[in-house]
């Protein structure tokens, strides 16, 4: 029996999260909205709307402008069209669900059901648009999607190489990165805070480099350890730790929007995801460079290799390809693949460039300089690869994620297991055909079987209809023929070890301009390339390949492709983990609607670093965190907050949340019960359809004690302490999940059994550990054990004045709370503290 303990001043303090910044979230939900815009409504508003409601319109119908976002605002004839955030007072919701006495939107037939949700939802998010007048165009003098006047834009400029700048406080940078934050620091009449405590400071360097708290002895043995070089040693040795590949993979698979199933309409298992993500953990330990590492991804399966091995990892990288959302029901193939390659263009677009290129599928884009052709121009390469293939599933053939065998005999095994599948109705129907014809032979009526074996041989023994064999032989061979049947269908070969693999259509070919982003509206020709904003050069693509090998190079080449951009990505994404908010914040758009950088110089700084190294991640990563920036200690300052409240300049540290990942796995682990043992599949006993529907009563689990990385992310059905901590959303590419502090945060920290059942597995080895069974040993040791502190004198004697309340409050059978109990309630209220969540 669990007991609820009256709340004490830890559980109250989950409600509080005092000097979190909300202005992030804010940043992000706009952004967010944005992209909403971008890529539902406007094409919806330009498709059905724009002809009678645009200022390009011959006369606008009512009065009113559906263009620009005052024309919605103010509305027409009838008032206003929009009223943001309330979806059954906007008159163009009412219009559109065609309940508006006298006013149906469009006249002549209403929009699709999925069309109105659209617009609800957009209505409901408060129907964010861009902040410029024209929604649909803009003059000619002004043309935002020219890609030669767009390479003034600060993304798209050469790297520079600045050198450090000259400071007042010249003891205080450890290295350039230092300079730069305090040059920009000192012309704001701000200071940098105070070094963060050794205590803080480890537990931080911890939980960003590898997701987990310290041990009481690590930190301990940090804190003993005087050599100069001792934060250095300890940076070294827990990035070649299994455990880094697990913490940053898990930022790179937010990226490539893993996960286990397909969702949306058809929420089918991704039964072999789990290769490309224990891909990407072990690509991050080895430090792949990441030009490497972008390569393989977007064309693995066309490098060449000097063993099957090398063959299957590259293969499997290329699942990055694969593994994104499909609408599976009720799609023309024509639309499906156009539909397929914009969400991958509109992937790699945000992961390695931070553009919004997916907003160009309909029209020039309206804020960067991405014209439609240059959309086509890149689509084309993906509609030239092949994601998908046809595959039987619950009973039929389905258009399903391509899985392609692994192994020296992978390709014929998964062709033998698919034939199986694929022939297996057919297989059922001879069986039911044998049991009628032993039936037939069992009533002797030779005629009867003699024309049911002329329809159907295949399912008569060749001895079965021989009328010079006696009977019992006759039945004997039927009987035969049946089991080996039986046989057969009942012993299906075992699912071989396969991938989601990509492969390069038949006849690769370039792509139509699809007129207003309809598959079936083909305009001009565009041959495959890149966008012109990044490259002069035309694309030298052969005729016979789908082009994802240039694409590949062309990600990360300095001179003639999007290598200065994508090295401005990477190291502003690296920055963003490491010290809580990107030097561009809006981490996936480095366009004209996301924000320019707090620290310009900065980041052309880290974007050479990285190059210059190689690629490697793991040595930026290193140079963030030995910065004497990373170690500033996040004390709140009133002068530095008056100047800059949302610490862009960096005059502390950013208090930031664990993710939902690092908060369950150090529960596990300072509980004793989290397994350190990377895990293949975590869905191999869900069927097919990933969801619990019909039949399917399983549900995917959470009670494996691995790290979290390795639970199963399902589309539709997250984990709970994912879905309530703000996990990614594995539809679509994020760089920056979104930050709220909710009440229903709280309350699973209160309620939920994986925290209860941690803090009583914390209290038993809390009791059996310590030799001490003294009230104040033990308090302190837990103090050490859940929050990695000493306890001051007053959180000692709070805590022990709970656990003697609870040890001597009467429960239901009349006698006191077990001592366990109320050690496990102590616990449990360390979990729900904003300490324990919150990262200093």
């Amino acid at each position: 029996m669990r007991l609820r303990s009256p709340t004490p001043i830890w559980i109250c303090a989950v409600f509080s999260f005092a000097g979190v910044s909300t202005s992030r979230g804010a940043a992000h939900a706009a952004d967010e909205g944005m992209t909403y815009f971008e890529t539902h409504i406007r094409p919806l508003l330009a498709g059905r709307c724009y002809a009678c409601h645009s200022e390009g319109a011959k006369k606008s119908k009512g009065g009113l402008l559906l263009d620009r976002s005052e024309g919605w605002s103010s509305g027409g004839s009838s008032g206003p069209a929009v009223i943001p955030g309330d979806v059954e007072a906007s008159l163009l919701i009412e219009a559109v669900r065609y309940t508006a006495p006298g006013l149906q939107m469009p006249p002549n037939e209403p929009l699709p059901p999925d069309e109105i949700e659209r617009l609800e939802q957009w209505v409901r998010m408060g129907a964010p648009a861009p902040r410029q007048d024209t929604v649909s165009g803009i003059t000619p003098r002004d043309d935002p999607s020219d890609p030669i006047a767009g390479r003034d834009h600060w993304a798209f400029r050469p790297l520079t190489e600045p050198q450090p700048p000259a400071v007042g406080m010249a003891d205080w940078p450890r290295s350039a990165i230092d300079s730069f934050v305090l040059a920009r620091l000192e012309s704001a009449k701000l200071r940098p805070a105070p070094d963060a405590d050794r205590r803080t400071l480890v537990r931080r360097v911890y939980f960003q480099l590898i997701g987990l708290p310290p041990t009481p002895r690590q930190v301990s043995a940090f804190l003993v350890d005087d050599r100069p070089d001792a934060l250095e040693r300890l940076v070294d040795t827990l990035l070649n730790s299994p455990q880094f590949g697990e913490r940053w993979g898990r930022h790179w698979l937010d990226l490539a929007r893993y996960a286990d199933s397909n969702g949306l309409d058809e929420n089918f298992l991704y039964r072999e995801a789990w290769r490309y993500r224990n891909w990407v953990i072990d690509a991050v330990n080895a430090d792949i460079p990441f030009d490497r590492f972008a390569l393989e991804q977007i064309a693995g399966d066309l490098l060449p290799y000097n063993s099957i091995e090398q063959r299957d990892r590259q293969r499997i990288a290329a699942g990055f390809l694969v593994i994104g959302p499909k609408v599976l029901l009720g799609v023309d193939p024509e639309a499906q693949r156009m539909d397929v390659a914009d969400e991958q263009l509109d992937t790699i677009g945000r992961t390695f460039l931070g553009q919004t290129i997916g907003c160009a599928r309909c029209h020039d884009h309206k804020f960067d300089p991405i014209p439609t052709a240059d959309y086509y121009a890149l689509a084309g390469i993906l509609t030239s690869t092949e994601v998908m293939e046809r595959r039987y599933m619950l009973g039929e053939q389905r258009v399903m994620e391509r899985l392609v065998g692994l192994g020296p005999d992978g390709v014929d095994s998964n062709a033998a297991y698919e034939r199986y599948w694929r022939d297996r109705p057919g297989m059922l129907e001879r069986r039911e055909d044998a049991r009628s014809a032993l039936k037939l032979l069992r009533d002797d009526d030779a005629a009867v079987l003699e024309a049911f074996s002329g329809e159907h041989a295949d399912a008569v023994a060749e001895g079965a209809i021989d009328p010079g064999r006696p009977i019992e032989a006759r039945i004997e061979a039927q009987e035969a023929l049946l089991a080996e049947l039986d046989s057969a269908i009942d012993s299906p070969p075992v699912i071989p070890p396969r991938a989601m693999i990509p492969s390069d259509r038949r006849e690769p070919a370039d792509e139509h301009i699809r007129l207003a982003g309809q598959s079936d509206r083909p305009g001009e020709s565009v041959p495959r390339g890149f966008p012109r904003v990044i490259s002069e050069a035309a694309a030298a693509i052969p005729g016979e390949q789908s082009g994802r090998l240039e694409l590949g190079f062309w990600l990360t080449d300095r001179e003639r492709g999007a290598g200065r951009l994508t090295a401005r990505v990477l190291a502003n994404r690296v920055w963003h983990h490491l010290i809580g908010t990107g030097i561009v914040r809006t981490a996936d758009n480095f366009g004209r609607t996301g924000e320019a950088p707090s620290h310009p110089e900065l980041l052309d700084h880290l974007a050479g670093q990285l190059i210059d190294s190689g690629w490697s991640i793991k040595s930026l990563v290193r140079q963030i965190i030995l910065s004497r920036t990373f170690a500033m200690s996040s004390d709140h300052d009133e002068s530095g907050h008056a100047i800059d409240p949302e610490n862009r300049l960096l005059w502390r540290a950013h208090r930031r949340r664990l993710g939902p990942e690092s908060l369950r796995d150090a529960m596990l682990s300072v509980a004793g019960g989290l397994d350190l043992t990377p895990m293949d599949s975590t869905v191999w006993y869900l069927g097919d359809q990933a969801t619990s529907v019909g039949d399917n009563k399983n549900r995917r689990r959470t009670d494996f004690p691995c790290r979290s990385v390795y639970l199963p992310v399902i589309r539709n059905d997250l984990p709970e302490v994912f879905d309530v901590f703000n996990f990614a959303d594995p539809h679509a590419t994020t760089g920056m999940r979104p930050r709220t502090m909710v009440a229903t945060q709280g309350l699973f920290l209160l309620n939920d059994d994986s925290v209860m059942d941690a803090a009583e597995a914390t209290a038993r080895r809390l009791l059996a550990e310590e030799a001490s069974s003294d009230p104040e040993a033990l308090a302190i040791s837990l103090f050490e054990r859940v929050l990695n502190t000493r306890a001051t004198e007053e959180d000692r004697d709070a805590l022990l004045t709970f656990v003697h309340e609870m040890e001597t409050r009467p429960i239901a059978s009349g006698g006191p709370v077990p001592r366990l109990q109320a050690w496990s309630m102590a616990c449990h209220a360390l979990f729900a503290s904003s300490r324990f969540q919150m990262l200093e």
